[in-house]
Parts: C-alpha cells; structure tokens; sequence
C-alpha cells in the first residue's frame, strides 16, 4: 500500500474530523458501526517493508520486520485498510504479544493498560490494491520505551457513504475528542 504525503487542508471537512481523530480509531468506528466492527487479516508475517517504512523506523534496508496487513470491517464492509510495521527489536518481552492479535485490532494493545504514545499524524493518501484511485490515509508512529511501530490506516470509500448521515445523528465516543460532525 503506497503512501504519499500530502497537507491536511486537501481532505473535506467531513474526512479531515474523521482522518485526524486522535483517540482510537477502532472506537471511533465501533461507533459508526451499525452491528459490529471486526478485523480481517488479510496478511501478517516477516516481511521487508517499504522502503518509505523502513526510513520512518530508521531500519537499514531489506531488514525484515512484523507486517500486518488487515481490514478494519464495518457491518460487514472494508472501513479501513491498515499496515503496521514493528522491527523485529520490538518484538521481545511483553511486545511479541503484537504477533499474536489475529483478529483483534492493534487499537487494544496500542490502547490498553500500557499504551503507547503516539505521534504527530501523516496526513496523505494510500493507494490500496483494491482501489483504482488514491483514498484519503495517515500514518503515525507509536513509541513505548525505546520500540517504535508505524502504522498506516487507508480510509476506503464505502466508509465515507455508510457514515455520511449516522454522523451527524449520534456521536460514536464519549472518551475521545471528537465533536459530532
């Protein structure tokens, strides 16, 4: 999935709230989720990443490293595809937990009772390989001690149509601060 930068000021205002929310992302879209929202593995794995990855994690090239590809799923439709990329240093001690999600989204462990800090968004677009045409994306990187993962979430546009009028009509967190739209 490749990722080019580009201004927030590009997104509508609708995407940007939605693009820039700093609390969990899974949150967000349990909210807007009608039935439930699931992940879909599509693919995880020793895999060298791409090589704008590697240079945000600061890895020499073709080093190996966690990626794992999935669908975050709302009511049944791909939301969201996300990429995350952990070097392989991070994968000890309490953090290879993060090889053993399989269904469950990163969000938990990124989230939970030892979360990790997170910091300044990417905004940009993501060309998945199931979309013609370029779809809004971020990527951010989350640090906890010295290991640091990336993380790239591409917002697909059957997200945009399902949540078009569920936004205004009720807010989907109460923790996180994001306002109605």
């Amino acid at each position: 999935m490749g990722f080019r930068q580009r201004p927030w000021h590009w997104l509508p205002r609708h995407q940007r709230r939605v693009v820039r929310h700093r609390g969990s992302l899974t949150r967000l879209l349990r909210g807007f989720s009608e039935t439930a929202l699931h992940v879909r593995v599509l693919e995880e794995g020793f895999r060298v990443p791409q090589s704008d990855e590697a240079r945000e994690l600061g890895l020499p090239p073709r080093r190996r490293a966690w990626v794992r590809e999935v669908h975050l799923m709302g009511d049944g439709t791909p939301w969201v595809r996300a990429r995350t990329v952990i070097p392989l240093a991070c994968l000890r001690g309490p953090n290879r937990r993060l090889r053993h999600l399989g269904n469950r989204p990163l969000g938990s462990a990124l989230f939970g009772r030892h979360p990790w800090s997170r910091e300044a968004f990417t905004c940009g677009q993501a060309y998945p390989p199931e979309q013609a045409t370029p779809c809004p994306a971020r990527r951010s990187r989350f640090r906890r001690g010295r290991c640091t993962l990336l993380v790239t979430e591409c917002f697909l546009p059957p997200l945009w149509e399902d949540i078009r009028d569920r936004a205004v009509r009720r807010h989907p967190t109460h923790g996180d601060s994001l306002r109605p739209l």
